[in-house]
């Protein structure tokens, strides 16, 4: 997860006990494209139904997978997007880790994965100086992405001359949260001199250049300043629960 769905299996005990129980409200679920949305196929593996989209690209050198036999799919469907490999097997990536919305692309040369579950998405660099009020979102998915910006998973993060971008994310429920994960945004090397932190229910104005975060209530995130070295960075992500 992270919210990366391969989370649980990257967090510490204590952790763990937060999200207990989320994966269960997931299943079931489906996103589906309006008009002029890339084409899919409808395509079954060991009797579970998937979309088939291409995508233009997606950095698989860089996002954690996980090569599984067919006979996994089911247990990993809710929370995965699959690659198929020529042995057989299947790349499998944390939903949370692509924007696939951004992602897919309507060419034949693309490159073919299979979906099987989707969830709204925000895009933190497009909604600077705004307050996002996601109750509504909640009705139709289980959980609300906000990723740094368009393409997450498959291009990458625009450094820009500088940012000062701020965004404020509510709901009407007590049990609001969320989960940051930001490996892929050269955290080890303190963001790449940008400026990331947060101020919700429990914490206020917290660095949050950190591999991973849980928070609880509304949530106001703030990235400034401008990279430094300009290194190669995937982006990172919010996923928000209610």
């Amino acid at each position: 997860m992270g919210w990366n769905f391969m989370l649980v299996e990257r967090l510490t005990v204590g952790q763990a006990r937060i999200v207990d129980g989320l994966e269960r409200l997931a299943v079931g679920l489906e996103y589906h494209y309006g008009e002029g949305a890339a084409p899919y196929v409808n395509v079954t593996v060991e009797n579970t139904a998937f979309k088939q989209y291409k995508l233009v690209n997606v950095f698989l050198d860089v996002i954690e997978i996980q090569i599984i036999e067919p006979t996994e799919i089911l247990g990993k469907a809710v929370f995965h997007n699959f690659f198929p490999q020529d042995d057989g097997t299947y790349k499998a990536i944390a939903i949370s880790d692509l924007d696939l919305a951004s992602c897919v692309t309507d060419s034949s040369y693309g490159l073919p994965v299979l979906v099987k579950t989707m969830f709204s998405a925000y895009y933190l660099l497009n909604e600077c100086g705004k307050t996002i009020q996601t109750t509504a979102d909640f009705s139709k998915s289980q959980y609300v992405m906000v990723y740094s910006h368009p393409g997450f998973g498959c291009k990458a993060f625009p450094d820009g001359p500088a940012y000062n971008c701020t965004v404020a994310f509510t709901s009407t429920s007590s049990t609001f949260g969320y989960i940051f994960y930001g490996k892929y945004f050269d955290t080890a090397a303190a963001c790449d001199g940008y400026s990331l932190r947060v101020t919700d229910g429990t914490t206020l104005d917290e660095d949050i250049c950190t591999d991973i975060k849980i928070g609880s209530g509304n949530a106001t995130i703030t990235l400034r300043g401008q990279a430094l070295a300009k290194t190669f960075k995937v982006g990172f992500s919010f996923a928000f629960w209610n």
